[in-house]
């Protein structure tokens, strides 16, 4: 028989170790070398469970923040959107340069020319091709602009769910609305026209009295209702704002769009004011703290050719260009994150207001060929 210690701190079994507790917190060797496993257990009935995120934003209704930083990761897998956009300015830009240069280096000193016999149709034909030339260059920036809003809604409705796009997809999924898409952007564009037009009789309706003193008069009446005029502008804007995802992701009418959008931001005017505000101020100060510093290499021309040989003239012309060129790609950026922020807040209004968020879990769970965006899929 093997005998017990009185030192009491261990026993020892006949013909073995000595073994002794381990103390508290120093777990025994074979403990540590072989630590134990312990089940997964699925979450109690009621606990808390977070959303699944299959891709751009969580899908529950979005916080302010959440709601602000979502669209400028749409940048990260929209390169053939950013593409299209910048392809779309260059455009815009390369054909407003020409007509510049076309006008002021081609015909400027021929229609000066009062002895030239042909001065009279020279002025009629100029005039006459540099407003074709507008009109042809406003209604492709028309047609670019729908076409751009509506490729970027459905990108962000298919992103949302973890799905990819092609500009080939894009189009397919747009072209049977494309020119509702246009007629309501036109519509924006005349809106906006219309009322700085009334504005700007207003402030040159003095000049009928052939008095100053209706200048005096009708200027200030018009800064106040040109005031007034902006914050209408600016609400009826936020109210229709949403009217482009209806028309694309609900296959809706141009007058049941604007009925869903204005439903859609009841009581939330401020909160979608906010975010397109602030997605907006976020662009533009991005594109001046870009653009300033290039712009001010102008200055140097004076500086390296203060006898003006020509190389100050090279420096200016090589600064706007450059100028031009980096504001086209900020514009083109700044396009695709502010029309990501319209779509993304129309998903979120739909989310808080109709539990579309339940329907897009459903539908990452079990996809199948339906949409969930679709009306009645809620």
């Amino acid at each position: 028989m093997g005998a017990v210690s009185d030192r009491g701190d261990g026993w020892q079994s006949p013909g073995g170790e000595p073994w002794s507790s381990p103390g508290i917190g120093e777990p025994s060797s074979a403990w540590a070398a072989a630590p134990p496993v312990l089940p997964q257990l699925p979450p109690p009935p009621g606990a808390y469970t977070p959303p699944p995120k299959p891709g751009l934003i969580p899908l529950r209704p979005l916080s302010f923040g959440a709601l602000l930083g979502a669209p400028f990761k749409v940048i990260r897998h929209a390169r053939a959107l950013i593409g299209l956009s910048i392809a779309m300015q260059l455009v815009i830009l390369v054909v407003t340069f020409g007509l510049i240069f076309g006008v002021v280096f081609g015909l400027a000193g021929r229609v000066s020319d009062f002895t030239d016999p042909d001065q009279q149709a020279l002025v009629a034909g100029t005039v006459a091709g540099g407003v074709l030339a507008f009109l042809a260059l406003l209604a492709f920036s028309l047609v670019s602009s729908a076409l751009l809003q509506g490729f970027v809604i459905v990108d962000v409705s298919r992103a949302t769910l973890g799905r990819t796009s092609t500009l080939k997809l894009l189009w397919a999924r747009v072209k049977p609305f494309f020119w509702r898409l246009i007629g309501w952007t036109a519509l924006l564009g005349v809106f906006t026209f219309v009322v700085m037009l009334v504005i700007g009789l207003i402030a040159v309706s003095g000049l009928a009295f052939g008095d100053p003193i209706g200048l005096v008069v009708s200027i200030p009446i018009a800064i106040v209702i040109g005031l007034g005029a902006i914050v209408g502008v600016v609400f009826v804007t936020i109210k229709v704002s949403m009217v482009p995802s209806a028309l694309v992701l609900e296959r809706s009418t141009i007058r049941q769009a604007v009925s869903r959008s204005w439903r859609l931001t009841q009581q939330n005017f401020w909160r979608t004011l906010g975010v397109q505000f602030l997605v907006t101020i976020i662009m533009s100060l991005a594109a001046q703290v870009i653009t300033t510093p290039i712009s001010f290499l102008s200055f140097l021309g004076p500086v390296i050719d203060p006898n003006g040989t020509g190389a100050s003239i090279a420096i200016t012309i090589g600064t706007t260009l450059l100028t031009s060129v980096v504001s086209v790609l900020i514009g083109a950026v700044s396009t695709i994150v502010v029309s990501a922020a319209t779509g993304l807040i129309y998903i979120d209004l739909r989310m808080r207001k109709e539990g579309l968020d339940l329907t897009l879990q459903r539908w990452v769970e079990r996809p199948d060929d339906t949409d969930p965006y679709a009306p009645g899929a809620v």
